[in-house]
């Protein structure tokens, strides 16, 4: 039989077990009850990751080569704008509608990557956007696989074509280069180029500037267009064959 002071220990010891086993509850439930600021933290940036992720641009949106009548970089012939929005990011894409055919004709653009080296703008078929006509304004980072691009000069443009003709500067279709007969025959249809020389250079050089301009075939061997700095000024890629 126990004692009373064994009896007052026992029912001593049973209320301090009893006193930590509700506080362990109450512990417990108070850490799964309670939000931990760590863990929102985390989880607010692991969201932020994922949106960023979610929204950068495809890796092909750094491809800078130019195959005439194929691609230019991850572009085709079967892009949309649903696409470029895919590849470059809604935010690098600005639509618009630009004249061209000498101011006479409204054409649906997208310009991608504006004012940047890697710029260059989409001229549609029609207002859908579904249908690439042509693309120009290029920025100075893409290049044929020949290295033919935007400030190329006309010295290294013979040396990858070989002889070729142009048409008389100062006007609507003047320093256009026909590809016909050169090494790169290849382009005709689907590569344009257009060369222009430097102010600078035509104003210190007015006489010969005067004598290569106008409604006239040149000869890429003028020794005319030397002194005046000429380049590629524009090029236009198109993927009708």
């Amino acid at each position: 039989m126990i004692s009373a002071k064994k009896g007052f220990l026992v029912a001593v010891l049973s209320l301090i077990i009893g006193c930590s086993a509700n506080n362990s509850a109450n512990s417990v439930q108070t850490a799964t009850q309670s939000p931990n600021p760590a863990a929102i933290e985390e989880n607010i940036q692991s969201n932020n990751r994922q949106t960023t992720a979610s929204a950068k641009p495809d890796n092909k949106s750094e491809n800078t080569l130019i195959i005439p009548g194929e691609r230019v970089g991850a572009v085709t012939p079967e892009t949309t704008r649903a696409d470029l929005v895919k590849i470059f990011g809604e935010s690098n894409l600005k639509d618009d509608t630009i004249l061209q055919a000498e101011g006479t004709v409204s054409v649906p653009a997208t310009k991608v990557n504006s004012d940047t080296k890697r710029a260059f703008i989409v001229f549609w078929k029609d207002e859908t956007r579904q249908k690439i006509a042509y693309i120009q304004g290029f920025g100075s980072e893409w290049k044929t696989p020949e290295g033919i691009g935007i400030g190329t000069a006309l010295k290294e443009l013979r040396q990858k074509l070989g002889e070729f003709k142009l048409t008389g500067f100062g006007w609507d279709y003047g320093g256009s280069v026909n590809l016909a007969g050169t090494n790169l025959s290849k382009y005709q249809g689907q590569l344009s180029l257009v060369l222009d020389p430097d102010q600078k250079a035509y104003e210190k050089y007015s006489e010969q500037y005067i004598s290569v301009s106008g409604d006239q075939e040149l000869s890429s061997t003028n020794p005319n267009l030397q002194p005046l700095d000429v380049r590629v000024n524009e090029m236009t890629v198109s993927f009708d064959k």
